[in-house]
C-alpha cells in the first residue's frame, strides 16, 4: 500500500464500508458498489481494498469475528448474515471483483501474499479498544435492529491476528456508526495513532462529531 492511499480520507476496505451507508442501495447492487470503489481513480483504489480482504480472510480470525466486524463496520448497512452470507464469503467475492478489476490492466496480474501485519502499535491500538469497551457494546444494544454482537472480542483479534493498523481503521468505524462519545483526550490519542500510521488527518476526523456527545 503506498503512501499516497494512506494520506486519503479513507482506504481499503474501511472505504468500502463508508459506501454502505442508509440509502446505499439508489447506487446499485453491493458488488456493483464494491466493483465501483475498486474502480476509484481509474482503479487504483482496487489494491488497497484486495490488500485488507486478503489481510483479514487470511488471517486467523474465527469467521465470526470477521462477519462481525463488517457488520459493525456498515451498521448492517449491507446485512449479509441476514442474507446467509458469512464474512469470509463475502470477502471472496470483494477479493473476486478486485481481481477483476486489476486483470483488465494486466492479465497477468496475481496477487503478492500480504506481509505479516507490524506489531509495533498493536499495544496501543489494544489500549484504546480497551477503553471503548464499557461504551461500544451498550452502544450496539441501543440499535435495535442494527445490533451486532462480539465486536469487541473481534476487534481485539483483529488487532493481533489481522494488524494494529487495519483493526484501528476498523474500531474507527465501529465508533462512528454506533456514535459511541469521545472525550478530547482519547480524539488526541486517535489523531497521534493515526499521524503515526500515516494516514491523512480526515481519515480520523470523521469521528470528531463524536466528542463530548454526553
Amino acid at each position: 500500500m503506498t503512501t499516497d492511499w494512506r494520506a486519503a480520507p479513507d482506504f481499503g476496505l474501511t472505504q468500502l464500508t463508508r459506501r454502505f451507508h442508509q440509502d446505499w442501495t439508489r447506487e446499485g447492487t453491493a458488488l456493483e458498489i464494491v466493483a465501483s470503489s475498486a474502480e476509484s481513480f481509474g482503479g487504483k483504489a482496487a489494491p488497497a481494498l484486495l490488500e485488507d480482504s486478503l489481510r483479514l480472510l487470511e488471517s486467523p480470525l474465527p469467521t465470526w469475528a470477521v462477519t462481525s466486524l463488517w457488520l459493525a463496520a456498515t451498521c448492517r448497512g449491507y446485512d449479509i448474515d441476514r442474507l446467509g452470507v458469512d464474512g469470509r464469503d463475502w470477502l471472496r467475492q470483494i477479493i473476486d471483483v478486485c481481481l477483476q478489476r486489476l486483470r483488465k490492466d494486466d492479465p497477468a496480474y496475481h496477487p503478492p501474499a500480504p506481509a505479516p501485519p507490524s506489531e509495533s502499535l498493536t499495544g496501543e491500538v489494544l489500549d484504546e479498544i480497551l477503553l471503548v469497551t464499557p461504551q461500544l457494546p451498550v452502544a450496539i444494544t441501543e440499535h435495535g435492529w442494527a445490533r451486532v454482537g462480539g465486536v469487541v472480542p473481534a476487534l481485539n483479534l483483529a488487532a493481533t491476528q489481522a494488524g494494529p493498523d487495519l483493526a484501528f481503521r476498523l474500531l474507527l468505524r465501529c465508533l462512528s456508526e454506533y456514535w459511541v462519545p469521545l472525550t478530547q483526550p482519547q480524539y488526541d490519542r486517535f489523531a497521534a495513532l493515526g499521524e503515526r500510521f500515516g494516514y491523512g488527518e480526515p481519515l480520523v476526523m470523521a469521528v470528531d462529531h463524536l466528542i463530548d456527545l454526553e
